[in-house]
């Protein structure tokens, strides 16, 4: 009876032992790989064209840096349209609306590669937030 008891004591520990290394283990490597890049609008719509943009960008938070060629609203809430060569887009959904006008600004937006879309000649950057001075 004992011994049993004692055998379930020991598996139990081993086991939050695993757990807790696991744990600890997991998070040295996800804050050790976080990596922050600073790209243009172009490049990450010539990434996204020519298929390399999750596997070059998608671990990455991404601080997106160019000239805004226009500003929509929709149901969700903002959608900026950087200026960008070669009839290609980035396009850059914003939670919540600018209280300036941004048209024809540079600006800064901060977002995370992994939730980038494909659209029509570029991509679509979600949940990005203006980068303010």
């Amino acid at each position: 009876m004992i011994k049993g008891r004692l055998l379930i004591l020991v598996t139990v520990l081993v086991v939050l032992g695993v757990a807790a290394t696991s744990f600890f283990l997991g998070d040295a490597y996800a804050v050790g790989s976080l990596s922050v890049r600073q790209v243009t609008p172009d490049q990450l719509a010539q990434a996204m064209m020519a298929d390399e943009f999750y596997s070059d960008f998608r671990e990455d938070t991404l601080l997106v840096r160019g000239q805004v060629a226009s500003v929509y609203g929709n149901a969700g809430g903002m959608t900026l349209v950087f200026l960008t060569s070669g009839g290609m887009k980035t396009l850059c959904g914003l939670a919540q609306h600018p209280s300036a006008t941004l048209k024809g600004k540079t600006v800064t937006v901060v977002t995370e590669g992994a939730n980038a879309q494909r659209i029509l000649l570029g991509v679509f950057l979600s949940n990005c937030v203006i980068e303010t001075p």
